[in-house]
């Protein structure tokens, strides 16, 4: 059951990811509209930094479970690996939690502020009058996705204290120096530096 509902999550963040990433390319192909449009044809899009700031906020949410899953939050280890094997799994589990409190906090006030717009009808000051509940839907539904995913994996990996302990560094541990290596130049060379290391 844990692996589906991981399944699931990994899905939807990639789902959203994507979302984000087209609102990038639709983003800047706008901004190079605008700038070639007030070059040649004096004429300027209206809004085009305020849409910025709509595409900021949610590839920001929308991207805050991808990179949960990715395990690219920022981790201070310095300490944490030369503590004992079975004290840093538990570090792990309970940085998730911690994490999982830090997105509530963050879920329970984005519907806070989202409840308000809808109630009074909130528009932005701006040449555009957006309608606020339109972007702080996004907000809201990232910083959910966020809070219910770091919930999940948090109670999945306590689950892996009882029954297979060494998965717990492997999925919820930081990246190592060796994984990294691997993402950026592939197994095959970084199974090279090693082997060179070693010598």
């Amino acid at each position: 059951m844990a692996a589906a509902a991981i399944r699931m999550i990994d899905r939807l963040s990639s789902a959203m990811a994507l979302v984000a990433g087209m609102a990038v390319v639709v983003l800047s192909a706008l901004i190079v509209f605008d700038v070639v449009s007030r070059r040649f044809f004096q004429y300027s899009v209206q809004g085009t930094d305020e849409l910025g700031g709509y595409t900021l906020a949610l590839i920001g949410s929308l991207g805050l479970t991808y990179t949960l899953l990715q395990r690219g939050h920022p981790r201070i280890d310095i300490a944490l690996r030369h503590f004992p094997a079975p004290l840093r799994r538990v570090l792990h589990v309970l940085a998730y939690l911690a994490l999982f409190g830090f997105a509530a906090f963050m879920t329970v006030h984005a519907f806070s502020e989202f409840g308000e717009t809808i109630a009074f009808s909130t528009v932005t000051n701006t040449p555009l009058q957006t309608p606020l509940w339109a972007p702080q839907s996004f907000w809201v539904f990232g910083t959910t996705a966020f809070a219910l995913s770091c919930l999940v994996l948090a109670a999945h990996g306590a689950f892996l204290l009882f029954t297979d302990p060494e998965e717990v560094e492997r999925r919820y541990g930081p990246i190592t120096v060796e994984e990294e290596v691997q993402e950026y130049v592939g197994e095959e060379a970084a199974g090279s530096i090693n082997d060179g290391g070693r010598a």
